[in-house]
């Protein structure tokens, strides 16, 4: 069963994934896409939620977040950022997944000073 809740795990990473990509592709579309654009993901993510829910699972981002080394999700970009202070999670390229037992995947970030 470990491998099954580990591959919908990774299922939901690469879906998050794409939601994000479609996104930004939606911000650069044309006016008359994006309120279709936006409905889209408003669903596909709650579907995404939802079947995470199911179970008992759920997806984390982190974006706008104060950095804290507890925070499970590797930081992509740590060696540049190491020597400011007051970081914050710019941007969540991978969300975190866990289960009722914890941690399933760990996210991963690009952090940015202040």
């Amino acid at each position: 069963m470990a491998d099954a809740t580990h591959a919908l795990a990774s299922l939901a990473v690469e879906f998050w994934k794409l939601a994000a990509n479609f996104e930004r592709q939606v911000e650069h579309g044309d006016d008359a896409r994006k309120a279709g654009g936006h409905a889209q993901l408003r669903y596909s993510r709650r579907r995404l939620a939802m079947l995470l829910e199911a179970e008992e699972m759920r997806a984390i981002s982190y974006d706008g977040e104060q950095w804290s080394a507890v925070l499970p999700a590797s930081a992509v970009n740590a060696e540049d950022v190491a020597d400011l202070d007051n970081l914050t999670v710019e941007t969540t390229l991978e969300p975190t997944i866990v289960g009722p037992e914890g941690v399933i995947i760990s996210g991963k970030v690009i952090l940015k000073g202040a």
